[in-house]
C-alpha cells in the first residue's frame, strides 16, 4: 500500500475507482435481485448482463478519440455525472411492466462505463513511475476485490435490510463522490518524456503495431476468446445463489464478496513473480478452469463460496501480469486506443456469452453450464500456455530479451 502514498495522482484515481465501483455493485446486486423478483427468469438476468456489455461494442472504440479531444480528466468527470442522473430511473420500477426501465438504465450506465474504463486504464502508466507498474496493477486487483467485498456484500445486506431503493441511492452518491476525486487530479495525460516509442514501432499506427507482433496477436485472441468462458461464470453466480441454493440477495452478496477477497489476496502472490509473466498468467487461467469444474459438482454452498475465493486469487494474479505485459511492451501513445479496442472486443464476446447463457438456462441445468465453463477455461489455459512457450522460445532463438 506504500505505492498509494508515493503515487499521489494514482491514489486519487484508485479512490475514485473504488467508490465508483462499490456504488455500481450496489446497483447491480439490487437490479438483478429486482429482476428475479419480478420475472423469476434466468433469461432476464442474461439479457440485463448482456445489455451492460453491449455498449462497449458501440461506444468503446470512441473513448480514446473523445478523451484525446476533450482530455481524459474531463471525460471521466462527465461520465460520472451522467451516470448519477441515469441511476435515478431505477426508483420508477414498480412491477413487471417496468422491467424495460431496468434494461434501459443498465444499457445507459454501461455506456458511461464503456467510455470510462479504457480511459482510466490508459491513464495509469501515464501518471506513475514505470518501476511501479506491476505493483499498481496488483493494486487494481485489490480495488476490484474491495468493490466486490464491500459493494456486493453490503449491497445485498442493504437491499435485504433497507430495501432495494436504498442500494440505488448509494449508487447515485458514489458517482458524485468519485467524480469529485477525479476533479482533484491535475492531469491524466501522457507526459511527453514518457511517450517515446521503441524504434521498431516508430511511425506505425496501433493496428500496424499489433499485427506486427506475435505477442500482441496472442493477447488480442485471448481478448476475444476468454470472455466467452467468463460470461457463463458471470451469469451463473446470481443463478447459483438464487435458484440453486435459494440463498437470495444475501447469497449473491456472499459469493461476490468471496470473489473480492480472492482479488485482495492475489497481489501477495503477484509480488513474488519476477519474470515469465505469460507463463504464470496462463497457468492461473488453467487453475481457474479446474476450480470452476469443481464448483459445478459440489452441493455445499459454503465450499462453493471458498472455491470462488480461490478462483479469483488466480484470476487476480493473471490479470495483473497481463496488464503489466501490455503496459511494458506497448508504446504509451497507443495504450489508450489499445485498451478501448480490447474493451470493445472483450466485452462484445462477454455480452454474446452472457446472452447465450441466459437462453441456455431455459434448456440446461446451471451445473451443466458450470461444467462447460470450467472445461473452456482449461482448454484456453492449455492453449495459451503452449502458445506462450513457443513464443518465448522463438524470441530466445532470435536472441530477444523481452518479457524478462
Amino acid at each position: 500500500m506504500s505505492i498509494l502514498t508515493n503515487e499521489k495522482k494514482y491514489q486519487k484515481l484508485f479512490l475514485a475507482g473504488l467508490i465508483n465501483g462499490i456504488g455500481d455493485r450496489f446497483s447491480q446486486v439490487a437490479s438483478l435481485s429486482l429482476l428475479l423478483q419480478l420475472a423469476d427468469s434466468g433469461m432476464s438476468v442474461g439479457i440485463t448482463l448482456a445489455l451492460r456489455m453491449l455498449p462497449f461494442l458501440l461506444f468503446g472504440p470512441f473513448s480514446n478519440k473523445i478523451a484525446a479531444k476533450w482530455s481524459r480528466k474531463n471525460l471521466l468527470i462527465f461520465t460520472d455525472a451522467a451516470r448519477a442522473v441515469i441511476a435515478i430511473s431505477f426508483f420508477f420500477v414498480e412491477n413487471e411492466a417496468d422491467i424495460w426501465i431496468i434494461y434501459s438504465a443498465s444499457f445507459l450506465l454501461a455506456s458511461g462505463e464503456a467510455l470510462y474504463a479504457p480511459v482510466r486504464k490508459a491513464s495509469i502508466p501515464a501518471i506513475i513511475a514505470p518501476k511501479n507498474l506491476k505493483a499498481v496493477n496488483g493494486l487494481e486487483q485489490v480495488q476490484l476485490g474491495f468493490v466486490l467485498v464491500i459493494g456486493a456484500l453490503a449491497g445485498g445486506v442493504v437491499s435485504y435490510l433497507f430495501g432495494i431503493h436504498a442500494a440505488f441511492l448509494v449508487n447515485i452518491v458514489s458517482f458524485i463522490v468519485a467524480g469529485a476525486f477525479i476533479n482533484r487530479i491535475e492531469s491524466l495525460e501522457n507526459p511527453q518524456s514518457n511517450a517515446v516509442s521503441p524504434s521498431e514501432y516508430k511511425g506505425k499506427g496501433l493496428f500496424s503495431v499489433l499485427f506486427s507482433s506475435s505477442l500482441f496477436i496472442m493477447l488480442m485472441s485471448a481478448d476475444i476468446l476468454v470472455p466467452l468462458a467468463n460470461g457463463i461464470e458471470n451469469v451463473l453466480i446470481s443463478v447459483y445463489a438464487n435458484n440453486t441454493f435459494f440463498a437470495g440477495d444475501l447469497g449473491v452478496g456472499i459469493l461476490y464478496s468471496v470473489l473480492g477477497i480472492g482479488f485482495i489476496i492475489s497481489p501477495l502472490l503477484t509480488k513474488y513473480i519476477k519474470s515469465h509473466f505469460l507463463y504464470f498468467a496462463y497457468f492461473s487461467m488453467l487453475m481457474e478452469g479446474f476450480i470452476l469444474l469443481a464448483v459445478s459438482q459440489i452441493d455445499s454452498f459454503i465450499i462453493i463460496a471458498v472455491l470462488f475465493g480461490l478462483l479469483t486469487i488466480f484470476g487476480g494474479v493473471g490479470n495483473a501480469l497481463l496488464d503489466t505485459v501490455i503496459m511494458n511492451e506497448l508504446p504509451q501513445k497507443h495504450q489508450g486506443a489499445y485498451f478501448s479496442f480490447s474493451a470493445t472486443i472483450g466485452n462484445t464476446s462477454l455480452s454474446l456469452s452472457m446472452f447465450t447463457t441466459g437462453l441456455l438456462l431455459n434448456f440446461l441445468e446451471p451445473r451443466i453450464l458450470g461444467a462447460i465453463n470450467g472445461l473452456l477455461y482449461i482448454v484456453f489455459g492449455v492453449v495459451y500456455l503452449l502458445w506462450s512457450f513457443l513464443l518465448i522460445r522463438l524470441k530466445k532463438w532470435q536472441k530477444g530479451n523481452f518479457l524478462q
